[in-house]
C-alpha cells in the first residue's frame, strides 16, 4: 500500500523537510555534481600553472603578458560571480548550471586551439565568466539539497576537491611532460579539462532538479512539493489551506540584491566573508599559484621534481581539507578558519627568516603544511561561510560576492607577486604576504560569527522587514508520520 502523501502548508515546511530528512536517494550524487565546478576550476589553474614555461615560449610571452593570461580569468571569475549570484536568485539555480558548464567546455576547448594571444585573452576572460557564474549556483544547490547535519561537511568538501584536481592537473602535466608535449603541453592540459566538465554536464541533466527551496521562496509550494516527491522518492502534496509567501518582485538593477547583503544582521557576516575571501585567496594565489618555482629555488632542479614535490604538498592540503570537512560541524567554521590561518602565518615567517638555510626537503614540508593549514581553514571555510550565512533568497549574491572577493584577492596576488619577487626577492616577499593572514585574524576577533548551528532560513522576514520580526514556525502536517 503505498504511503499517504505528506501535506506542505508554507515554505518553512519545505525547508524542514530538507534539513531534518534522512538522506534523499542520490543526495550524493547531487553534491559531487554541485561539487564539480570546483574541481574544473582548480584543474584549469593548475593546467596554466604547469604549463606556464611552454606558453610563454609558445607565444613569445613578456611577464606582463603571461601575467595577463592568468589574471584575465580572474577578472572573468569577478564578473561571472556578481552576475551569476544575481542570475541564479532570479532565474533557479538549475538553469544556471547548465549555462556555465556549457561555456566552460565551449571556452576551454577553443582556448585549446587559440592560433594567437590575443585569441587566447578572450577565451580565458569566457572561462573565468563560466567559473564565476558555478560558484554561487554550486554552493547554493548544496546547502538547500543537503540536511542540517551533513550541510557544513558538504560545502567544506568543496576545498578537497580543489585539492584532488590540483593533484590531477599536475599529474597528468608530468604524463604530458613524459610523453614530450613540448610546448604544446598548456594545449593538451587545458583542452583535457572539457572531458570532466562534458561528463559532469550529463549526470547533471540526469540527476539534478531545481531547488526546492527555491521555489518555495518564489512562491510555487506546488513545484516545491513537486520536487521534494523526486528527490526523496515518497508522495508530498500541496495543502488546499497552503499560504505561499508573497513572491518578491525581481529589482531591475542587478546590484540592489547585493545591497541587502549590507544591511542589518548581515552587515557584519558580509564583511567578514568579503574579508576572508579576499585575504585567503591572496595567500593561496601567492604561494599556490608559483608553488613550481618555489620548489624549484629550493631543489634547482628540473620541471619533474617541481612538479613531484607540488603533488606533495597538495595531497597534504587534501587530507588537511577532508578533515576540515569531518570537523566544521564539530569545531565550527569560524575555529577553522582561525586555525588555518595561524598556521599560514607561522610557515610564512619561518620560511621568510630562515627559508634560504633550511634544506630543500624541509622547504617543501614547511610549503606542505603552509597548502595544508590553508584548506583546512580559510582555503575551505571561507565559500563555505557565504553558503551557510544567508537565507535563500539571497544566497546566490551572498556566494557570488563572497566569490568576487575571493577572485579580486587573486587578481591582486596575481599581478603583486611578480613585483614583490623582483623588488624584494623571495624570502622578503614571503614576509610580506604576512598582511594577507594578519588581517584575516584580525577581522575574525573583531566580527565573532560562526555559521554552523544558526539556521539562516529563520532570519529573511525579520531581516528583510517584517512586522512581527521573526517568523512563524508551523509543522508540516502530514497524513503520515515523516
Amino acid at each position: 500500500m503505498d504511503s499517504p502523501p505528506a501535506l506542505i502548508r508554507t515554505k518553512d515546511d519545505v525547508v524542514r523537510v530538507i534539513n531534518e530528512s534522512a538522506d534523499a536517494p542520490h543526495s550524493r550524487m547531487i553534491g559531487f555534481i554541485a561539487l564539480g565546478g570546483f574541481f574544473l576550476d582548480a584543474y584549469d589553474f593548475t593546467s596554466l600553472s604547469a604549463g606556464s614555461v611552454q606558453m610563454k615560449s609558445e607565444f613569445g610571452l613578456s611577464a606582463s603578458q603571461l601575467g595577463l593570461v592568468t589574471a584575465v580569468m580572474a577578472f572573468g571569475a569577478i564578473v561571472g560571480a556578481l552576475s551569476g549570484g544575481y542570475f541564479v536568485d532570479r532565474f533557479g539555480r538549475l538553469r544556471m548550471f547548465i549555462v556555465n558548464l556549457l561555456l566552460f567546455v565551449l571556452a576551454t576547448l577553443g582556448a585549446a586551439f587559440a592560433p594567437d594571444y590575443e585569441t587566447l585573452i578572450v577565451l580565458r576572460l569566457l572561462i573565468g565568466i563560466g567559473v564565476g557564474l558555478d560558484v554561487p549556483v554550486a554552493m547554493a544547490f548544496l546547502v538547500e539539497f543537503m540536511a542540517m547535519k551533513k550541510k557544513a561537511k558538504w560545502v567544506e568538501s568543496a576545498a578537497a576537491l580543489w585539492s584532488a584536481a590540483t593533484i590531477c592537473g599536475l599529474l597528468v602535466a608530468l604524463l604530458l611532460n613524459a610523453l614530450g608535449a613540448g610546448n604544446s603541453l598548456w594545449r593538451w592540459e587545458v583542452g583535457l579539462g572539457a572531458l570532466p566538465a562534458v561528463v559532469i554536464l550529463l549526470l547533471r541533466f540526469k540527476y539534478m532538479a531545481e531547488s526546492p527551496m527555491w521555489a518555495a521562496t518564489k512562491g510555487d509550494l506546488a513545484e516545491a512539493a513537486r520536487i521534494l516527491s523526486i528527490t526523496y522518492a515518497r508522495p508530498f502534496e500541496l495543502a488546499p489551506d497552503a499560504v505561499a509567501a508573497p513572491q518578491a518582485e525581481t529589482p531591475r538593477n542587478p546590484f540592489r540584491p547585493f545591497g541587502q547583503l549590507f544591511t542589518g544582521e548581515f552587515r557584519k557576516r558580509t564583511i567578514l566573508i568579503s574579508v576572508i575571501s579576499a585575504a585567503q585567496s591572496v595567500q593561496f594565489s601567492s604561494v599556490g599559484f608559483y608553488l613550481p618555482l618555489i620548489v624549484f629555488s629550493f631543489f634547482h632542479s628540473s620541471f619533474t621534481v617541481s612538479l613531484l614535490a607540488s603533488v606533495f604538498a597538495n595531497a597534504c592540503g587534501l587530507c588537511a581539507a577532508l578533515l576540515a570537512a569531518n570537523l566544521a560541524d564539530r569545531l565550527g567554521l569560524r575555529r577553522l578558519t582561525v586555525i588555518g590561518f595561524s598556521g599560514v602565518a607561522v610557515v610564512l615567517i619561518v620560511l621568510g627568516l630562515v627559508g634560504h638555510l633550511i634544506p630543500p626537503l624541509l622547504g617543501v614540508v614547511l610549503l606542505a603544511f603552509f597548502i595544508g593549514a590553508h584548506t583546512f581553514g580559510p582555503g575551505s571555510t571561507a565559500q563555505s561561510m557565504s553558503a551557510m550565512s544567508y537565507p535563500t533568497r539571497v544566497r546566490g549574491v551572498g556566494a557570488g560576492l563572497s566569490q568576487a572577493s575571493n577572485r579580486t584577492g587573486s587578481l591582486i596576488a596575481l599581478y603583486g607577486v611578480p613585483v614583490l619577487l623582483s623588488a624584494f626577492g623571495l624570502y622578503h616577499a614571503l614576509l610580506i604576504l604576512l598582511v594577507a593572514p594578519a588581517i584575516g585574524l584580525i577581522v575574525l576577533a573583531v566580527i565573532k560569527w560562526e555559521p554552523v548551528g544558526n539556521v539562516s532560513e529563520d532570519e529573511p522576514e525579520s531581516v528583510f522587514g517584517s512586522p512581527t520580526g521573526g517568523t512563524s514556525r508551523p509543522a508540516i502536517t502530514p497524513t503520515h508520520s515523516i
